[in-house]
Order: C-alpha cells, then sequence, then structure tokens
C-alpha cells in the first residue's frame, strides 16, 4: 500500500520532487548572485504533538518530510506553550503579548500593534493561508495587517453548509463518546459539499495548493512573509482510510473521529487505538502535504533565501495520563510541549542540524520574526517576549528561566486556578487542573520532569518548598502581565493542601 496516498497523488508529487532537485542542483552549481532579503515562511500545524517527529524521540509516526526539515534545522528542545489552547496562543504570537492571564478565547484586538502590521508597513509582502476555522467563523479578525489573506472552509465547527444539510448526517457510535456531534455533522456535509473522494480534496491538501499558489506570486516580490496555519491533525480525525491503515489496518469497527475532552476509560481499548490511529494517519498526511509545499518553494528558486519555521499550538491526548482530547485534563507534557524548528537557507546548505536547550514560549516568535526579516518593530510596541535570532546565529544566549501556561478563568469560580496553569522550569513542573475536573478544588501536582519526563509522579508533598517557590514566581507573572485589575486567582498550594479537596 502506497504510504503517499492514490498512484495519481505519488506520481504527480514525484514529478515536483524530481524538478525541484534538478533546480536546487542548478542553483548550487550557478555564479553567486547579488544577496537578496530573506523571507520568512512558517507552517503551523494544528494539535500536531511533539512526540511525532523524529527529532523528538517518535518512532511510531510516519513524517518523512519533516523529519526531513528537522535535519537541517536548529532543534528547540524546550518550547512551552503560554496562552492556551488554539486562538490564545495564535494570539500570543500576531500581537508579541501575552494573552493569559488577560482575557480568554476572543478575536484579535485591533486596538495594539500586530506582526503583520509592522511587517506590512516596512514594505514586506504578508499573506496569510488558514483552513483553522476558529480564526474567521468568530470575526477572528486574525487577518488584521496581511496585504492578502484566504480561508479555505469546510473544516469542524466552519458552517459552510446549510442547516438542513448538517441534520441529515449520521454520526455513528455512541453519541456520549463524540464531543460535539452537532460539529461532526456540520464538518461532514461539508466534505460532501466539497465533493470529498481523492486525497486532493481534504482540506490540508486544497490549502497546501492555495499556499502554493500564493508563493507563485510572492516570488516576484521583493521580500515576503507568508504564515499557512494548516488546522489538522486537530479533530475530526478522519484520513483517507490507507492512511489509518497505516497504524491499525485489521481495524474494521466505528471510529471515534472526534473523541470526547475527558476521560480515556469512555473507550475501550481497541476503540482507543482507533482514535491513536486515525490521528497518527492524518499526521502523516499533513506530513505529506507540508512536504508539498517545501518542494514547490525549491521549485520556484525561493529556498535560498527563505528561512522555514515549523510549530504548533499545542499536543492533545489519546489515553495520555488517562485522558483524550485536551482542556479538560492538566497541562501535563503531551500537551504543552511543542515541536519547533527553524530552518535558515545556511543550515539547509550545511545539511546539518543542532539543538538549543533555552526554554522558548509562542511570544519569542514575534521579535523573532521580525528580526529575521530586518524589520523595526513599531515605537508603541511593548513586547513581551525575547528573540531567539542570536541562537539562530549561533550565539550563547538566555532567554528565561520560567515558563507559564495557562488560560483565563472562567466561571463558575474563579477562585480556582485559571482554566487552566501550569509553571515550568528546566527541572519542575507545577500543575493546576483546570477547574471543571470531577472535583470542585483540584489539588496541584509537582513532577520532577528531569527524573520523571512523562510526569507520572507527583511529589508535591515531599517538595513543597519548590511548588511555593514557583507559585511565588507565578504571582510576580500575573502582577506583572494582568492588565484586568484582578487579584491574583489561584490559592497557594498550602492552601489547597491544607483545605483539601471539595466535592461540589
Amino acid at each position: 500500500m502506497p504510504l503517499n496516498g492514490p498512484q495519481q497523488t505519488q506520481s504527480t508529487a514525484r514529478r515536483v520532487r524530481v524538478q525541484a532537485r534538478r533546480h536546487h542542483h542548478i542553483h548550487k552549481d550557478a555564479q553567486p548572485m547579488a544577496k537578496k532579503k530573506m523571507n520568512v515562511l512558517v507552517l503551523n500545524s494544528d494539535s500536531f504533538r511533539r512526540d511525532n517527529l523524529t527529532c523528538y524521540g517518535g518512532t511510531h509516526v510516519h513524517t518523512p518530510r519533516l523529519d526531513e526539515l528537522a535535519s537541517n534545522s536548529l532543534i528547540f528542545d524546550e518550547v512551552i506553550t503560554g496562552s492556551f489552547p488554539t486562538l490564545p496562543n495564535r494570539t500570543d504570537i500576531f500581537l508579541g503579548t501575552w494573552t493569559f492571564p488577560n482575557k480568554p478565547w476572543s478575536p484579535l484586538d485591533r486596538n495594539v500593534p500586530c506582526l503583520a502590521q509592522m511587517l506590512s508597513k516596512a514594505g514586506v509582502a504578508t499573506a496569510l493561508e488558514i483552513d483553522t476555522p476558529h480564526m474567521c467563523s468568530i470575526g477572528g479578525y486574525f487577518e488584521r495587517g496581511f496585504d492578502s489573506w484566504r480561508w479555505e472552509r469546510g473544516l469542524s465547527s466552519d458552517a459552510l453548509p446549510s442547516k438542513g444539510l448538517s441534520d441529515k448526517m449520521i454520526v455513528e457510535g455512541d453519541d456520549d463518546k463524540t464531543l460535539f456531534s452537532w460539529q461532526v455533522k456540520r464538518h461532514l456535509a461539508s466534505q460532501i459539499i466539497h465533493k470529498r473522494l481523492r486525497d486532493e480534496d481534504w482540506s490540508c491538501a486544497r490549502l497546501a495548493r492555495n499556499a502554493v499558489e500564493n508563493l507563485k506570486f510572492l516570488r516576484d516580490t521583493e521580500q515576503f512573509f507568508l504564515w499557512v496555519d494548516m488546522f489538522q491533525p486537530h479533530e475530526p480525525f478522519d484520513p483517507p482510510r490507507h492512511y489509518f491503515d497505516m497504524y491499525y489496518p485489521e481495524y474494521k469497527d466505528i471510529i471515534y473521529i472526534q473523541p470526547i475532552y475527558g476521560k480515556a476509560s469512555a473507550y475501550s481499548k481497541k476503540e482507543l487505538l482507533a482514535i491513536r490511529a486515525a490521528y497518527l494517519g492524518l499526521t502523516t498526511m499533513v506530513d505529506y502535504w507540508l512536504g508539498y509545499i517545501l518542494d514547490h518553494l525549491v521549485l520556484y528558486g525561493l529556498d535560498e533565501t527563505t528561512t522555514i519555521i515549523f510549530v504548533s499550538d499545542h499536543g492533545l491526548a489519546y489515553g495520555d495520563h488517562g485522558y483524550t482530547g485536551k482542556c479538560q485534563e492538566p497541562l501535563f507534557e503531551n500537551i504543552v510541549r511543542l515541536p519547533l524548528l527553524i530552518s535558515t537557507p545556511e543550515m539547509r546548505v550545511q545539511g546539518k542540524s543542532r539543538r538549543a536547550s533555552q526554554l522558548v514560549q509562542p511570544v519569542d516568535l514575534t521579535p523573532t520574526i521580525l528580526d529575521l526579516l530586518g524589520v523595526k518593530p513599531f515605537q508603541e510596541w511593548a513586547p513581551e517576549g525575547v528573540s531567539l535570532m542570536p541562537i539562530i546565529q549561533g550565539k550563547p544566549m538566555k532567554t528565561r528561566d520560567t515558563c507559564f501556561t495557562g488560560s483565563h478563568h472562567y466561571e463558575p469560580d474563579p477562585a480556582i486556578p485559571a482554566g487552566h496553569l501550569r509553571i515550568s522550569t528546566e527541572r519542575w513542573a507545577l500543575v493546576f487542573p483546570p477547574y471543571y475536573d470531577e472535583v470542585g478544588r483540584p489539588m496541584p501536582m509537582l513532577y520532577d520532569v528531569k527524573k520523571d519526563p512523562m510526569e507520572t509522579r507527583n511529589v508535591i508533598k515531599q517538595h513543597m518548598d519548590v511548588a511555593m517557590d514557583l507559585y511565588q514566581r507565578y504571582v510576580a507573572f500575573y502582577k506583572r502581565h494582568n492588565k484586568t485589575g484582578e487579584d491574583v486567582p489561584v490559592p497557594d498550594p498550602q492552601k489547597l493542601m491544607k483545605d483539601g479537596i471539595r466535592v461540589p
């Protein structure tokens, strides 16, 4: 069975890759040209787990194109997501300032400088290609500042089909094992509208072709910034069957393509394996189509002047720590640790990778992109991240000693730790479960991530001094960044431990 899809897809891609390699060798042997300005291509893949990639220890997923990119990249080993989840994460990067702890999931602020605005003002051609529905479906305004943008529609909750068509869709299996059945019905109806029959009809493929079309125009500009926001492998996990069969070919029963955010015990062992196989299959498909974009970057002669950044917003669970999905589980390592690859033209010529161990968060990408493109920010912009440019240039640099991850607290009880909260250092992680766990006032957890990287042993009772130190760092962070005027919403670990668990 072919790993990359039907024969038509394989042959088309093979022709592109052969042409790209031929073009690459021609350019390698050509006479040196006048130095051109640097371009930046960002490939952001939603819910892409760090351990999908070989460079992060993954051995269970077929991702040859991203593995190839990693072999010519600066690999960041300690990237921790900041504002959680999808939209707050992108807001961190597009504004370069913390969303958490100031506001919850919401549209992009229109009254402060944003990345694309600063780049466009400096003469950089800016383009946004997305299929992530949340960025547009609520009037998200994430296209703000871009010279051009395009939304490839029809994924997840996007209201592309009529309600009448959505209502006719049937979601297989037990309703209590599917997250938001109405959303899955809408998604399935969208696939009918798109006449999804071949691999090329899937959203990640359509988005990749849109990005390639955009590169055709951008190659005629003096300098460009292209952000490709690929929603998959976010649920629903519904790759073509041959991708699923790469990981669980013998399974012929119901596949829960949008599993609940909650306890994995809702599923049988085989059902969990099927959820995992569907996610991994979709991940392999994403890898293939990201490779399609990279091939055309070479084919169009842009690889010699383009820095490539691959990143994600968060991970998810398909049984890890006894959970599926995200949001209703504590911020464990499989959720917060991100892949980040930065590949410059020089790195690709050298054909070597190197690693960076500094603590990095998404707000650092904003000043980094500005520096890569040689753009000075607006004077009124107050960045809350640090540029990674010295690390890219091979210079020693300290970024921070503590990372903060969280979501703004919601009702019913603002006294419960922010929707989520995690404080991380190189050695420790203090985790407050979300308030909607099965207890009303959840207990904090402390992990020694050097000795226990999978975070299975809570050692808070043995190291309460460490927990209190991390908590005080959070208090300082909250007071420094919070603009709401609210008091710190998180009780300290000693108080929580003393009060005990309060069942609602």
